[in-house]
């Protein structure tokens, strides 16, 4: 009776002392520093009890400082007949640490874990549905799944992003198999982390982390965020079983599985694209005609099935639909072109944000599929085949520069995708401007783009004339009243230019000082940002992509004025760009015109901390220098 006494009173004790440890007053001062949420507990243990029976327990303590954080309660699982939900449950306390509110397994919302271009899916995410009434606020959530796919074991990453603290972090995978864990670690240097690892067991843990803050032109956090990746040498998907620890093998064995023997057409496409291609000059040129031919009958739609999530649609079911998702437009693209002779690759990518397949940690990675055409001494060709518009090797920020994995016979290979260079992404503006006597304007503006800038311009073609004009408007923002005459596009897809033809106006641009105008120079923004001083950076500078921009614009002057003050023109070099502004007087047709010729290049790269504020001082540079005035007054006032 004593023990059971005992007992009794360590496990209140014990529960008395958890809800304690949830106040906000009892997590450190310097945890708080630049944070949005602390994490105060969160403990991932992984039981491996055979390579297709994984079981996943997570607990995790967070406490909510403000709307911000919600971004990080991650009281949520994906699940699907695969992957199935064992337990799940989530309690909030106030700030005081008291319980106000308990969700149970049958409290938690279901929905699926797709938007709506995605037609078909079994697998959803189960999540707490929670609206605080005030802050801060904790939310203790602990779950327990099971999977069959051993090859998604979780990483570790005790940080999940900027402005988040974290107390105590661990991570444990009991193995009862014989099969060899590799992991490797990452940014784990000047952390209190402890690790007692085997090659089939692992054991992590690390405390007190103190949140770091964004700074603007920050690193994706991922780059640089602490993380343990993990994998198993032998894994299991959706009943195929597979063994390999380097991206040769495991891209063989994604072959074997999941590509091969999905490209099978028949006679009547073959024959159909034979007729479409025979009079084709060369290889590239067949390439064009059938990547066109997918884009004309073929529209994107996920599907999400079971392996399908993974393996391609074949390629006679996608031409029976007329559409199909990532994987299964690439499969039908390459099968349309190997009936052809012509031979390509299926490849693996993280589309978005700038993200490389990890060329030195093979496990199952990536989120989408695009296609690339190898061609003898020269870049391959690279085709987007999701997308109904895009032009033939063109893939624009979504899949540019990165490692990727292709998926051969032989086996895979980690190639990097195109690049665009500074000199690729170009904008040209010309503008010939006639100022009015009151210091407004009509513009006669036409404008290039080339490489990404092309991207992001050339969906404008497919909108309506009000969403065009809603366009212009918004994006000049500085122009009073502005008034439209016409828009003229042109997307050649050929030279992968998209040209801009804009007649407007507007009643200023001008401001007045007595009967004198100040004319700005600088007609349109190149830049559209600037940068506060920061003396106490901590992250690198990270420009991901540089970018160039030529544009001449022509002020014509009002009848009866004159130019009284002109600025100079000035040229900037350094490590991070560089920028040539010229301004003189010509004489036009019907007077005077002050021609601005301005070109500017924005290097992409990655500097130091210490560097930040010569990168501020030379985008000052380029604004100051910009946004220059023209001096002009009536002739009869001079």
């Amino acid at each position: 009776m004593r023990n059971f006494f005992i007992v009794c009173f360590l496990g209140i004790f014990s529960t008395l002392h958890s809800q304690e440890t949830y106040k906000v007053s009892d997590i450190n001062l310097k945890m708080l520093l630049n944070a949005n949420a602390v994490v105060r507990e969160h403990h991932i243990e992984i039981e491996i009890k055979d390579i297709d029976d994984v079981e996943i327990s997570t607990t995790r303590v967070i406490t909510v400082l403000n709307e911000a954080g919600e971004t990080f309660i991650n009281a949520y699982e994906n699940y699907d007949d695969g992957h199935p939900i064992l337990d799940q449950e989530a309690i909030i306390f106030n700030s005081k640490g008291e319980e106000i509110k308990k969700f149970k397994k049958r409290d938690f919302t279901s929905k699926s874990n797709f938007q709506n271009f995605v037609l078909f899916s079994d697998n959803r995410v189960s999540h707490m549905n929670y609206t605080p009434r005030d802050y801060p606020y904790t939310v203790k959530y602990t779950s327990r799944v099971r999977t069959i796919n051993s090859i998604f074991l979780p990483d570790w990453w005790p940080v999940e992003g900027y402005k988040v603290s974290v107390e105590n972090s661990s991570y444990r995978i009991l193995n009862e198999t014989e099969v060899p864990i590799r992991f490797s670690e990452r940014n784990l240097d000047g952390l209190e982390v402890v690790s007692e690892n085997s090659e089939f067991d692992l054991n992590y843990s690390a405390k007190n982390i103190m949140a770091r803050s964004h700074e603007q032109f920050s690193p994706h956090f991922r780059e640089s965020a602490p993380r343990v990746l993990v994998a198993l040498d032998r894994y299991h998907l959706e009943g195929i079983s597979g063994e390999s620890n380097n991206w040769q093998d495991f891209g063989k064995w994604q072959y074997e599985n999941l590509v091969n023997g999905q490209g099978e057409l028949t006679e009547e496409v073959v024959s159909r694209v034979s007729e479409l291609t025979k009079d084709a000059a060369s290889v590239e040129d067949k390439a064009r005609i059938i990547y066109r031919y997918v884009q004309e009958n073929t529209r994107y739609i996920a599907v999400m099935l079971g392996i399908g999530g993974w393996k391609p649609y074949t390629a006679q079911e996608v031409d029976r639909l007329g559409y199909g998702d990532c994987k299964g437009l690439t499969n039908y693209t390459r099968a349309l072109l190997a009936s052809q002779g012509i031979d390509s690759d299926y490849t693996v990518i993280y589309g978005g944000n700038k993200r490389d397949i990890d060329p030195d940690f093979t496990k199952m990675q990536g989120n989408h599929v695009i296609l690339s055409v190898p061609r003898d001494g020269e870049e391959d060709i690279w085709l987007e085949c999701t997308s109904q518009d895009a032009p033939f090797n063109y893939l624009g920020d979504f899949t540019d520069d990165r490692f990727a994995l292709k998926i051969k016979p032989e086996g895979g290979e980690i190639v990097r995708t195109k690049k665009y260079s500074a000199e690729d992404n170009l904008r040209t503006t010309a503008a010939n401007i006639t100022i009015t006597e009151t210091g407004g304007f009509q513009a006669d503006l036409e404008r290039k783009s080339y490489g990404v800038p092309y991207g992001d311009i050339y969906p404008l073609e497919l909108q309506t004339e009000n969403v065009k004009k809603n366009f212009y408007r918004e994006n000049w923002p500085r122009f009073h009243n502005v008034e439209i005459d016409s828009i003229q596009l042109k997307n050649d897809k050929e030279k992968i230019e998209f040209t801009e033809k804009v007649v407007f106006k507007a009643d200023r641009l001008c401001s007045k000082a007595g009967e004198r105008l100040l004319i700005p120079l600088n007609f349109i923004d190149a830049l559209d940002f600037s940068l506060e001083e920061d003396k106490k950076r901590v992250n690198n500078i990270k420009i991901y992509r540089g970018k160039s921009f030529r544009d001449t614009f022509k002020y014509e002057l009002p009848e009866g004025f004159m130019v009284e003050a002109l600025p100079k023109g000035n040229e900037i070099t350094t490590e991070f760009g560089h920028m040539l502004f010229n301004v003189n007087v010509e004489e036009g047709e019907e007077g005077k015109v002050i021609v601005v010729e301005r070109f500017l290049k924005i290097e992409e790269g990655n500097w130091s901390p210490d560097k930040f504020e010569n990168y501020r001082n030379f985008i000052t540079q380029i604004h100051n220098l910009s946004n220059q005035k023209a001096v002009i007054v009536p002739e009869n006032k001079a």
